[in-house]
């Protein structure tokens, strides 16, 4: 099974961001800010080799270097496309240019409008995406993205190049299908549609296979069963209960700030799922703390460890499938980065190559921390 890691491209200025945010804003300014909002809370992170600039293309090479001698087979970029212009592009540009970096590569394309709270929510609306888009619109999408399509690092699939849709509900009837043709005309085999399932399992017109996203798709999993044994326990004292108390039940979140949850219980959770009866890529996480964007908002994860993620990662990789996308190579806001830290070093990575070489015994799985 291929191994990729998912990378975000948000390290490098752009007109718009300094537009929305201020002037010379990236990323780093959310990982910079960060602060501890519990006790143990490793904030903030601060990249080992510095606070690198994506638009300097020998970060890249810097990057796929490091990935590739720890086991990584390439990088599913995220690509964004707002109303008939490419954005955030500059580091997928630099790699393809760059023909001599002999490294897998894939694209996702995050298909949700840019907000004023970050979370792809149509809430003050910073760049909407135009839904449905014409097909005029779609051709000039696809013009762009046929030279990705048509590199020959391209990952392909039963030989044809993988695009992985963030939202897929919000794809156009027909324009997949258009698309396929379009590859066709120009001398592929058609293109292999991922659809990613974050929260809920998506429906599956005109996709080949679903992305569990890791660690939401898990974690969903664990609030529903939490919550429907919630209801249960609950549903005699309903009437008797508040709203607001009902609410605060429901939620599964704490009164103050961030939510925490159990790393070993999510990748338990990941290890059992059973299969989908569909083409199923698989998701992985590395650790997950969102508190550098959303502050007391966020989410953090408990008990996060390279030795965990060997062991679990391992596991995964024995499954029977073609792909495992990790999340992720660099989303340092989100909690989420194998690039090395102060911290840990280059520890994750060297989980990486660890479990590409399967041992000859995995360790238990560490129970649930407790609440």
């Amino acid at each position: 099974m291929q191994l990729y890691a998912i990378h975000f491209p948000q390290f490098h200025r752009l007109p718009e961001n300094d537009r929305f945010w201020g002037d010379g804003f990236t990323d780093w300014v959310d990982v910079r800010r960060a602060r501890p909002r519990f006790a143990g809370h490793a904030q903030p992170r601060i990249p080992a080799g510095g606070y690198y600039d994506l638009a300097d293309p020998r970060t890249i090479r810097r990057q796929v270097a490091d990935a590739r001698a720890h086991g990584l087979d390439g990088f599913c970029f995220y690509h964004y496309w707002f109303d008939g212009r490419p954005l955030l592009e500059t580091p997928v540009e630099h790699f393809l240019r760059a023909r001599d970096l002999d490294f897998g590569f894939c694209l996702s394309w995050a298909n949700e409008p840019w907000s004023r709270r970050r979370d792809g929510q149509a809430h003050q609306l910073l760049l909407r995406q135009t839904q449905p888009p014409s097909r005029a619109a779609w051709a000039a999408h696809f013009d762009w993205l046929a030279r990705a399509f048509c590199d020959p690092r391209a990952l392909r699939i039963d030989g044809r190049p993988v695009f992985l849709i963030y939202r897929p509900d919000l794809i156009a009837p027909g324009m997949l299908d258009d698309w396929r043709e379009r590859a066709r005309a120009i001398g592929l085999a058609g293109l292999f549609l991922v659809a990613t399932a974050q929260f809920a399992l998506p429906r599956l017109d005109g996709y080949d296979a679903l992305f569990r996203f890791q660690p939401f798709f898990a974690q969903q999993s664990l609030d529903d069963e939490r919550q429907g044994a919630l209801r249960r326990g609950l549903r005699p004292f309903g009437r008797m209960l508040p709203p607001a108390w009902k609410a605060r039940l429901w939620s599964l979140a704490p009164a103050r700030g961030p939510r925490l949850c159990d790393y070993d219980e999510v990748w338990r959770r990941i290890l059992e799922a059973p299969p989908l009866g569909v083409p199923t890529v698989e998701g992985a996480f590395v650790d997950w703390d969102n508190t550098p964007r959303h502050g007391a908002r966020g989410v953090a994860y408990r008990g996060a460890t390279p030795d965990k993620l060997r062991g679990y990662l391992e596991r995964l990789l024995s499954r029977p499938g073609e792909l495992t996308l990790m999340n992720a190579w660099n989303e340092w806001a989100e909690g989420a980065h194998l690039e090395p830290d102060r911290r840990w070093g280059y520890a994750w990575l060297e989980a990486i190559r660890a479990a590409r070489r399967p041992s000859a015994s995995w360790p238990a799985i560490p129970a649930a921390s407790p609440a």
